[in-house]
């Protein structure tokens, strides 16, 4: 009798742990669909207003604004997106793309900026979204010189979201905000 129930307990120990795994996994499923859609608010049509600075890491504190376009579209069953953005820049209208990836695995973004001035795939910024907030990092060089590069993106109503980019000098001591894209969902 003792036998039988130290063998009924060990079954019922394992299948409580068989039951708590795949709950656990249900749940990290769950997780990694939700960290997955972060981007979902970011869909669709936009108006751009861009701000940028006139003389980037230079004590410069002169912005001119200029419009543009954005459209979102997810791909690869929603862990990522890509989005084509036309640009009124007073020296010259362009286009450019994002492409946003999402790895499951390390649970961080990795966003690529691909511009048609200077058409090269450069090294992603990578992070992850805190509250509403998403932030990401690159090493990269600015004028010969090693800088940090931080971009964020928040939506800030329903049919506002806001994206800026810094770049620090400092490995991240200090950081100068150098360009602010303002979205508001276009009426199509």
């Amino acid at each position: 009798m003792h036998s039988s129930i130290s063998r009924r307990a060990l079954l019922q120990a394992s299948g409580a742990l068989a039951i708590g795994a795949a709950l656990g996994a249900a749940d990290a499923v769950a997780a990694e669909s939700a960290e997955a859609r972060r981007f979902d608010f970011l869909h669709g049509q936009w108006d751009v207003v861009h701000r940028k600075l006139k003389d980037r890491l230079a004590g410069n504190n002169q912005w001119f604004e200029f419009p543009g376009t954005l459209s979102v579209a997810p791909i690869l069953g929603g862990l990522g997106n890509f989005d084509e953005n036309v640009l009124r820049d007073p020296n010259g209208t362009y286009q450019a793309s994002s492409l946003r990836l999402f790895n499951p695995g390390a649970q961080q973004w990795s966003i690529w900026w691909l511009d048609s001035r200077f058409p090269a795939v450069e090294p992603p910024v990578v992070g992850g979204f805190q509250g509403g907030k998403g932030t990401f990092y690159a090493h990269d060089v600015f004028k010969g010189q090693p800088i940090r590069v931080r971009t964020t993106y928040e939506l800030l109503k329903s049919d506002r979201a806001q994206w800026t980019q810094a770049f620090s000098p400092d490995g991240g001591a200090s950081w100068e905000v150098n360009w602010v894209m303002d979205f508001k969902r276009a009426h199509v």
